[in-house]
């Protein structure tokens, strides 16, 4: 990093990374002036201009994104290494940093969460739901999170280690009792389906393309909760997963809808960088995920 200040360009990634001066101050305990001032000695060090300031905030320079896709992967792995020497090892005292889809989170990570911290109840937890799984991807390679749980499988997986975790199925809910005696009748409802670009509903396309079934949302959401509360004011019927909705089966709010074919099942999948969990993540994923 030549004669260059370390914490000058941990500044200008955490700048890179937010959407203003200000909004970099707060995460790193400076005042906006004083973030303003380092960039400006960053960036006359380098006899380069890193940031156009815009309305919105700051935006990277084409100079400012190339030094940021060399530099960012340098300071990550260097927060990181810092984190695996300070963070103490057990899981009495240590910190796990997770990314969880919501629906994925509330049905079945909570369980361990809550179980972890009974056991534990100095366990520090950061879960992080509400990115879209590229989105913990990226962070995951930044090192902003220690692992990844998601029904979704990276496109790129270069040093990425995938496990699965469970399979769980996905059924049609209806707000009363339905039962299709011929497939072609599916044809004929109206669905509450997740979005069009998610495994569950390329997965579910793919099963009814082979039976010739062509079905067209009414509504479309990325949230299991609304899509359950769409079905119970009568939209449509909705594509869930069945543990999600497991306590509205039992008391009859809901109707698991029978079918004369088989729903793809849904793989939970465990995401990490090879190599790079720390002996705390290590311990939980071995005692709470993978110990059921």
């Amino acid at each position: 990093m030549s004669n260059i200040n370390y914490n000058l360009y941990r500044i200008f990634c955490a700048v890179a990374n937010s959407k203003s001066y200000a909004e970099a101050g707060e995460k790193l305990g400076f005042t906006s002036a004083n973030i303003s001032t380092q960039i400006k000695n960053l960036e006359k060090q380098l006899d380069v201009k890193l940031f156009n300031r815009e309305n919105d905030g700051v935006k990277l320079t084409e100079e400012g994104k190339q030094l940021f896709e060399i530099v960012n992967k340098s300071i990550s792995s260097f927060d990181f290494a810092e984190k695996v020497i300070k963070e103490k090892n057990d899981l009495a005292n240590g910190t796990v940093n997770i990314g969880c889809q919501s629906h994925l989170t509330n049905y079945y990570l909570m369980e361990y969460i809550k179980a972890a911290k009974n056991d534990y109840p100095n366990l520090n937890v950061e879960l992080t739901c509400g990115a879209v799984p590229n989105e913990m991807f990226e962070m995951l390679k930044n090192h902003k999170l220690d692992f990844v749980i998601t029904d979704v499988i990276p496109t790129e997986t270069d040093g990425i280690v995938i496990e699965e975790l469970k399979k769980v199925s996905n059924i049609f809910v209806a707000k009363e009792p339905l039962k299709i005696e011929d497939v072609k009748e599916l044809e004929d409802l109206r669905y509450i389906l997740n979005f069009d670009n998610t495994n569950s509903t390329k997965n579910l396309f793919k099963v009814l393309k082979e039976h010739k079934i062509k079905i067209k949302p009414n509504m479309k959401c990325d949230t299991t909760e609304i899509r359950v509360e769409a079905v119970m004011n009568g939209l449509g019927i909705a594509y869930v997963m069945k543990e999600a909705v497991k306590k509205q089966l039992e008391n009859g709010e809901l109707y698991e809808v029978e079918l004369p074919i088989e729903l793809p099942e849904l793989s939970i999948n465990l995401v990490y960088i090879k190599d790079m969990l720390t002996q705390v993540d290590k311990k939980f994923i071995k005692k709470y995920l993978k110990n059921k």
